[in-house]
């Protein structure tokens, strides 16, 4: 576990960039388990050649425009619990590393199915999945936090190339729908009766429409938009971040009115950057759409009071979203 001294909780009510949040992660058969950050396709190829999964994942992540500047790759012996050297217990291991999106180098359904529900433990981060077999993606649907692609061209990642384009932009800039032109990958066939059930099923693809090669949604495996949970889970880092920040940079902050309002005067500054980037939607009056509440020292629960913890600080915030589909009526008039 990370040591800090500021936990961010963001619940979800339905009616410029922090290191790491683009950063993929591949998780690989090896001979014990170990992590390591490679910042080149060369370096990578040293420890996994070229015939290798592994290899061919992190070329397609690297061979997209936006690509990431490290990818990060862990190691795990085999599914089972092994002392610490099984997929689960590596996930977990190496959780609290600067990376945001695992995929997984080769796998059966079984191994992506451990990636989706380890992720999911944590509320945060992403698990990125690529299946053939459309009856896979049901075992996903309750998991928030996993990615699901559907592609069936053989020897394709398609996962490994949408997180190479899309991951590292600034988080709330895009949508994860309409990310076009991709290297190493090409567009399936599929009818649309078939593309709508694969995105009722919480899963992507990559199709062609109007001549142009082009994901066909940006969904996680619940149905809500991956820009959503992205855009949360920036919000938590930089809360963390900045928050954190303002008790190490400060000599003190007094439990009092005055040490309260710098407190929520570094989350509104957190939010309102938040909303600059596209995370966070505008109101009526065309202000960002979020609050930032507290209570007095006073009100708060005397234990805490006595163990010098302040949790009377709360926020809400409208999501941005994004238009994905445009219908237009018209009319023509006759000559007549």
């Amino acid at each position: 576990m990370a040591l800090k001294d500021v936990s961010v909780i963001i619940n979800v009510l339905h009616p410029a960039e922090v290191i790491g949040l683009g950063r993929p992660i591949i998780f690989t058969v090896g001979s014990k388990a170990s992590y390591k950050e490679y910042r080149s396709l060369e370096a990578l190829t040293a420890d996994f050649n070229i015939s290798t999964p592994t290899h061919k994942l992190a070329e397609t992540i690297w061979a997209q425009k936006n690509k990431p500047k490290v990818i990060a790759v862990a190691t795990y012996v085999d599914i089972m619990p092994t002392a610490g050297q099984s997929l689960a217990e590596v996930i977990e291991a190496y959780y609290e590393k600067l990376w945001h999106f695992a995929l997984l180098a080769d796998s059966t359904p079984a191994e992506r199915l451990v990636l989706s529900n380890a992720v999911e433990l944590h509320d945060f981060k992403f698990a990125v999945v690529q299946t053939k077999d459309k009856t896979e993606l049901s075992a996903f649907k309750h998991n928030a936090h996993t990615i699901p692609y559907y592609h069936t061209n053989d020897g394709e990642r398609l996962d490994g190339a949408v997180i190479g384009d899309a991951a590292s932009l600034t988080v709330g800039s895009i949508t994860w729908k309409f990310r076009h032109d991709l290297k190493a990958v090409t567009p399936i066939d599929i009818t649309s009766d078939e593309l709508e059930d694969i995105h009722e099923l919480g899963a992507n693809c990559y199709v062609e429409k109007a001549g142009v090669p082009q994901t066909s949604e940006g969904l996680v495996a619940t149905g809500e938009y991956i820009d959503f949970y992205h855009g949360r889970d920036w919000i938590k880092v930089n809360g963390e971040t900045e928050l954190q920040a303002l008790l190490v940079n400060n000599d003190k902050i007094p439990s009092n009115d005055n040490g309260i309002s710098m407190i929520a005067s570094t989350l509104t500054n957190v939010l309102t950057i938040g909303g600059k980037q596209g995370i966070i939607d505008i109101n009526k009056e065309n202000q960002y759409d979020f609050t930032v509440n507290t209570i007095s020292w006073e009100e708060t629960d005397p234990d805490d009071q006595a163990k010098r913890v302040y949790s009377g600080v709360t926020f809400s915030y409208r999501a941005q979203g994004a238009i994905h589909k445009i219908n237009v009526t018209g009319e023509v008039m006759s000559n007549k």
